[in-house]
């Protein structure tokens, strides 16, 4: 009978980093999508659509995080390759963000780039690997 791999706490980590940045995602995105709706001028040069497509991406990014993260929590291989998807997704999105909304979003694009990379990286450990394949205890 083969043992049961125990969740290590990097992947408890991983699962925590997920749901935050679901959750800042889902405030963040709303935040940009009502802020092109405002009809008080800001003081940045962007369009509105692009405020609603940046916005839009990150709504919708969040709640497939969300959902992925459940999965994740639960050791689904699936999960951990769509979590590798949504970080590089992510940095892309970010990427754009920061080449067309300038200093609106740096800070927060930065963070999302930063964030992805840690969250690719800590799946990637040698012990988070036997998580996935093996069987959970």
């Amino acid at each position: 009978m083969a043992s049961t791999v125990k969740r290590p706490a990097g992947v408890t980590f991983v699962v925590i980093l997920t749901w935050l940045s679901a959750l800042l995602d889902l405030v963040g995105g709303a935040m940009l999508v009502w802020l092109s709706f405002s009809t008080e001028p800001i003081d940045v040069d962007v369009t509105e659509r692009q405020l609603q497509i940046y916005g839009g991406s990150l709504l919708g990014l969040a709640l497939v995080t969300a959902a992925v993260a459940l999965g994740l929590a639960a050791g689904s291989q699936v999960s951990r390759v769509a979590v590798y998807l949504l970080m590089l997704a992510r940095i892309v999105v970010a990427g754009y963000a920061l080449a067309t909304l300038g200093d609106l979003t740096y800070w927060q694009a930065i963070g999302q780039i930063v964030g992805a990379a840690l969250i690719i990286l800590m799946l990637s450990t040698p012990r988070a690997s036997a998580f996935f394949r093996g069987p959970r205890a």
